[in-house]
């Protein structure tokens, strides 16, 4: 007995010193930055191609989508889950894309040495326009007019901007006052169609109220003339966005007639692309140089980072035009990075 009960309380402090060992706090990890959580958010999906300018979806299924590569453009009706090679193009390197919003089977797309080439069976089939236009320079933008689907307009360096007003049949070049023939984008006023904006290579951004017939220059504000990307207000087409080549993003609220700096807190001042949430049209995406990809939800008042796992140029950003928290985005050799949740993590 005198053995047992001096084993019992020997027992008992030896299983509380043990106790007290397990419950000893272990260093804890750091939590997550804001950044590392919005990488996680996106999910590389590759198409098997090159460099992707331009991505588009159709408005009627949001599930398909299409990818305008250096090698093509690819199709895929399940989201980005799959790609296939659409019908053969005269020319693979595609630098812009559009597709007809009243009729989303007809496609346009621009090759790397001006060839304009439409579909009208969602991609199955292509046939080259006959484009007045060298041969040795990129389409750099095309826009359909959403109201009427025989006025498109293509940008093309050397001729400035080119229109059709039969589906691509015929164009012409419309550049009275246009003083800067490089028009690197362009974009279309979806309440007043002809209102056409230009964004040009060195002379700044340019406005069109009749179609095209006459332009003039619209600087006011703007403290770099070298623009790469417009994007407008869906619901507010007075409020126009420009992203620069090395000043970042200027914003407009009367049509482009002034201009304010809107480029706080970007990591990036060489914009490539702007996006504009279709639904929630304060938030905005930015892609620039190095993988930056930067995000807005105050119309451009403020920006965060919420880059995917990419180091490569970030060419194209597109919303779903239902379900506008899910974002692609095209790099420059790195494929397709997808989120669901807007890259909130």
């Amino acid at each position: 007995m005198t053995r047992v009960a001096t084993l019992v309380p020997t027992l008992l402090l030896t299983g509380l010193i043990a106790l007290g060992c397990r419950s000893a706090p272990s260093a804890s990890k750091p939590a997550p930055t804001a950044t590392a959580l919005a990488a996680s958010a996106w999910k590389r999906i590759e198409p098997g191609v090159g460099s992707i300018r331009v991505i588009a979806i159709d408005p009627r299924v949001n599930t398909t989508v299409y990818a305008a590569t250096s090698e093509g453009v690819m199709k895929s009706l399940d989201g980005g889950t799959t790609w296939k090679r659409t019908g053969t193009l005269k020319v693979h390197d595609t630098r812009a894309f559009a597709i007809d919003p009243q009729a989303p089977d007809t496609l346009y797309a621009g090759s790397a040495n001006a060839i304009i080439s439409k579909s009208t069976d969602g991609g199955a089939t292509w046939r080259a326009l006959d484009v007045p236009t060298a041969k040795i320079v990129p389409v750099r933008a095309i826009v359909v007019d959403p109201k009427d689907s025989q006025t498109v307009y293509a940008a093309v360096p050397r001729s400035g901007v080119l229109k059709t007003t039969d589906g691509g049949m015929t164009w012409n070049p419309f550049v009275e006052g246009l003083t800067e023939l490089d028009v690197r984008a362009l974009a279309v006023d979806p309440s007043a169609p002809a209102t056409v904006y230009a964004g040009t290579n060195g002379k700044g951004f340019f406005k069109t109220t009749d179609g095209g017939r006459s332009w003039q220059a619209s600087n006011t504000g703007l403290t770099n003339y070298v623009l790469r990307t417009i994007a407008i207000d869906p619901k507010s087409p007075q409020t126009v966005y420009v992203g620069t080549s090395g000043f970042g993003v200027f914003k407009s609220t009367d049509g482009g007639a002034t201009w304010k700096d809107a480029a706080t807190g970007l990591s990036s001042k060489v914009v490539a692309i702007i996006a504009i949430d279709p639904l929630s049209p304060n938030i905005l995406y930015a892609g620039a140089a190095g993988g930056a990809l930067e995000k807005s939800a105050d119309g451009g008042g403020h920006w965060k980072s919420i880059k995917p796992k990419t180091r490569r140029q970030i060419w194209t950003v597109t919303f779903d035009p239902k379900e506008s928290r899910t974002v692609y985005v095209g790099t420059a050799g790195d494929g397709i990075f997808k989120t669901t949740t807007g890259a909130e993590g």
